[in-house]
C-alpha cells in the first residue's frame, strides 16, 4: 500500500525546496559576485573639508576596482554623531560604510549617551593620519611651546584657545598639553575652528590640524611651535614633535574605512584588498601629502589595534579633564 505524505510533511518539503533556492542565491550574493550594486560611503563632515575630498577620492578609485558605483553621502551634525547613526542602522552587507573620523573614538567618552555603539562598526582599513601643529600669530611674543605653556602656567586663564566645539579633537588635544604642564588657557568653541579670530589677534594661539595651518604658516602670518605626530614632517623639518617636547604622546586626527560589524569576512576581505590596493599607489600618497597627513593602510587587524590605543589615549585625556557632554 503506497504511503503519500501528511499535509504537514508535504509542507516542509516544499519550504525546503523554496527556501535551498534563497539560501544559494544569499551566499552567492556575499562571495566572489560582490558588489552587484552600488556602495555608499557615510561621510559625517561637510562637503569640501579635507576629509570629505579624500573620501570622494577614495570612492573614485573604489568603484574603478568594484565595477559598481560608490557614492558619498554627507550625514554632517552632532559632533558627527549624526553620520554615526546613520552608517550603524544600516544592513551588514558592505553596501554602506562609514568613512570613519577620530571623533568615532573619543564620542563615546565624551557624550552621556550616544545614537549607537563602538562596537556596530568593524575597521577595515586606516587610510591616513591628520597631525595637530601647534601655531601662534607671527607677531607673537611666544617662540616655542614650552616659552607658551610656562607662560600659562604662571598666569592661569590668561591666554585664549579655539576650537571647532566642545569636545572637539583639537579641543581634546589641547587639553594633553594643559595636564601635562599644569598650565590654564581659556578654551573658546567656534563652529569654523576660530582661525579668522587667531589671524586677527582675538585669540592667542591654536591645535589645528596641519591641513588648516600649512597655508597661512608658508604666507608667514602664522609660527608653528609644534607638530603633533611621531617624527617631524616633511612640510616642517624645523618644527619640534610634542614627543620631543616631552608634552605627552602623538595625537591624529585619522580618516578610515569601517563596514558595520557582521558583515561577511569575505566582503571585508574583498573590500580591504580594494582599499589596500588604492593606499600604496603613487596618487594616494600624493594626494594625502598635500593635505600635510600621513599615508597609511594595512590590514583590518592592524586598524584595529591601532583603535584600541586610540581610545586607551583619548579616554585618558577625557576622563582626567573630567570632559562629559550630555
Amino acid at each position: 500500500m503506497t504511503r503519500f505524505p501528511s499535509a504537514h510533511s508535504r509542507r516542509a518539503v516544499l519550504q525546503s525546496l523554496v527556501a535551498a533556492p534563497l539560501v544559494m542565491k544569499a551566499s552567492a550574493a556575499f562571495g566572489d559576485t560582490y558588489p552587484t550594486r552600488p556602495i555608499r560611503i557615510v561621510m559625517t563632515l561637510p562637503a569640501g573639508t579635507s576629509a570629505d575630498t579624500m573620501a570622494r577620492f577614495i570612492a573614485d578609485r573604489l568603484q574603478s576596482d568594484l565595477g559598481q558605483p560608490v557614492i558619498v553621502d554627507n550625514r554632517p551634525g552632532a559632533s558627527s554623531n549624526i553620520g554615526h547613526q546613520t552608517a550603524s542602522s544600516a544592513a551588514a552587507d558592505g553596501y554602506t560604510l562609514l568613512y570613519g573620523l577620530l571623533s568615532l573614538v573619543i564620542n563615546p567618552y565624551l557624550f552621556k549617551t550616544i545614537p549607537y555603539k563602538p562596537s556596530d562598526f568593524r575597521p577595515v582599513i586606516h587610510l591616513l593620519d591628520a597631525p595637530f601643529v601647534f601655531v601662534v600669530r607671527a607677531d607673537s611674543p611666544f617662540r616655542t611651546v614650552h616659552d607658551l605653556l610656562a607662560f600659562a602656567k604662571e598666569n592661569p586663564d590668561k591666554l585664549t584657545y579655539p576650537s571647532y566645539g566642545p569636545g572637539s579633537p583639537n579641543h581634546v588635544a589641547v587639553l594633553q598639553l594643559l595636564q601635562v604642564t599644569g598650565a590654564s588657557m581659556v578654551h573658546v568653541p567656534y563652529r569654523d575652528g576660530g582661525m579668522s579670530d587667531l589671524l586677527g589677534g582675538r585669540m592667542d594661539c591654536s591645535l589645528d590640524v596641519t591641513a588648516m595651518a600649512i597655508n597661512h604658516i608658508a604666507a608667514g602670518t602664522l609660527r608653528p611651535l609644534a607638530v603633533s605626530s611621531n617624527q617631524r614632517l616633511d612640510e616642517l623639518p624645523g618644527v619640534p614633535t610634542l614627543e620631543e617636547e616631552r608634552l605627552g604622546l602623538p595625537l591624529y586626527s585619522w580618516n578610515g574605512i569601517f563596514a558595520r560589524t557582521g558583515t561577511p569576512p569575505d566582503v571585508v576581505d574583498r573590500l580591504s584588498t580594494a582599499l589596500r590596493a588604492i593606499t600604496v599607489k603613487d596618487d594616494f600618497r600624493k594626494k594625502v601629502k598635500e593635505f600635510v597627513q600621513i599615508p597609511r593602510g594595512g590590514t583590518p587587524e592592524e586598524f584595529a589595534a591601532f583603535i584600541s590605543k586610540e581610545e586607551q589615549n583619548w579616554s585618558r585625556i577625557i576622563a582626567k579633564a573630567n570632559l562629559q557632554i550630555l
